[in-house]
């Protein structure tokens, strides 16, 4: 099962192991589908954490 998260930067979904960078913030994983992305939220951390990353498991 692949379970589907949203780069919480410009919203892409894509399968966690796809993801180009994962950072933890206070303990919680973040996928981006880029180092752009990633970039941008090391830069404002608490502007890309308010929702929730994991949408769903696809069989």
């Amino acid at each position: 099962m692949k379970t589907i998260v949203r780069d919480p930067v410009c919203g892409e979904l894509l399968a966690w192991e796809k993801a180009a960078t994962v950072l933890s913030y206070h303990g919680v994983l973040h996928y981006f589908c880029s180092v752009s992305c990633s970039k941008r939220f090391r830069h404002a951390p608490i502007q890309f954490t308010l929702s929730s990353q994991v949408l769903s498991g696809v069989p």
